[in-house]
């Protein structure tokens, strides 16, 4: 998947996750800018940009926020 469309999957799954999921309002541009680059670090090699795998990136991404 090249770049620019593994951002844009990542863009909808973020407003998904807040919208449809928790039911709130998305955080601002800054936030969402760590959390892609996160999901991205922690992905393996091609391993694919999944709802479920993005999702699941969530909690680890508040306790990486929690640890800086």
């Amino acid at each position: 998947m090249e770049r620019d469309k593994e951002l844009g999957v990542l863009d909808d799954l973020w407003t998904k996750l807040f919208a449809f999921h928790l039911g709130a309002q998305c955080p601002n541009e800054r936030v969402k800018e760590k959390f892609i680059y996160f999901v991205l670090s922690e992905r393996h090699e091609q391993e694919p940009l999944t709802e479920e795998f993005v999702f699941k990136q969530l909690p680890k991404f508040i306790n990486y926020l929690a640890e800086i």
